[in-house]
């Protein structure tokens, strides 16, 4: 495995004086490469290449959110190094007011190539400060628990919320476990055809129970969320107070269900931010970098 930290070069801009359908051109946005985790191997497993993706430009400074799409990707033999499989392309988040950690995942290049010639596609930020519809304020938290969130911002995004106390999620807690289970039996021939052999295939479940588990495990404080939301457009939500965010300990996520974690009661005039992926707040810039050294 060979690894090289230093950024090579800076290309890649998003200058378009066009706009893409329903969203803003990225006016000063330049990427570079910086980490480069060459795992080139014979092997089926494990081998590959990981790429950091540095951002800089005056488009960050109200960028939340970032994520990449690969268009491109060749060494220097012309070998075509997009996975096969398409990669998570979620947006990766700000944190501590730095830009976002963005990394790219290619195949092996060939075993006797130096460079890649060109890695291309477009980088999307989210700055919700550029659409006022991206950030949806829910006042008087406390006081909407086990009911549907009415909101006039989430409905014209077509996403329905519902705060869960975490008194009625608890109670709940064993109907969840037995649904589990019977969906469990129900794939349990499936997951073995997947697995190999019935001893993987039972170390599988329990990681999927043991996952269930935390989930159930909640505590006095923390905000649990039921959300529905077709289209993909929630980004994140937030408790705020008046002195702004209010830090959590942590959260989990599993399929519409999102917990958030506080260690202390949050006061009366907690609201709930909520931060979508409208077209607005999306800024977009292609990007082209070239002859790109591998370690």
């Amino acid at each position: 495995m060979r690894r090289r930290s230093s950024p090579h070069f800076v290309l890649a801009l998003g200058l378009a004086p066009v706009l893409l359908s329903g969203s803003v051109s990225g006016q000063d946005l330049r990427v570079s490469t910086g980490t480069i985790d060459d795992r080139r191997t014979t092997g089926k497993f494990f081998g590959g290449l990981e790429i950091e993706l540095k951002l800089t430009g005056d488009d960050l400074a109200d960028a939340r959110a970032a994520r990449v799409t690969l268009k491109k990707a060749l060494d220097e033999s012309g070998r075509d190094l997009l996975p096969e499989k398409k990669q998570d392309e979620d947006f990766q988040k700000s944190s501590g007011g730095s830009a976002p950690n963005l990394k790219i995942s290619l195949k092996n290049p060939a075993r006797g190539a130096s460079a890649i010639k060109e890695i291309s596609g477009e980088v999307q930020l989210f700055a919700p400060s550029r659409d006022p519809a991206a950030t949806i304020l829910v006042d008087r938290l406390p006081s909407r628990m086990d009911k549907p969130i009415v909101s006039s911002g989430l409905k014209s995004q077509q996403i329905a919320v519902r705060l869960v106390s975490p008194k009625v999620y608890r109670a709940e807690a064993k109907k969840r476990e037995a649904d589990l289970d019977a969906e469990m039996q129900k794939h349990k021939d499936e997951m073995k055809k997947e697995a190999g052999d019935d001893k993987t295939a039972e170390a599988m479940m329990a990681l999927v129970k043991g996952f269930a588990g935390m989930m159930n495990d909640v505590g006095d404080n923390d905000v649990i969320l039921q959300i529905e939301d077709e289209q993909g457009k929630l980004l994140d939500v937030e408790v705020v107070g008046g002195s702004g965010v209010i830090d959590t300990r942590g959260s989990m996520s599993s399929g519409g269900l999102k917990i958030l974690q506080f260690s202390e009661k949050l006061p009366a005039d907690a609201k709930l931010r909520f931060l979508v992926k409208t077209k607005n707040a999306l800024v977009r810039a292609p990007f082209s970098l070239t002859n790109v050294p591998l370690p």
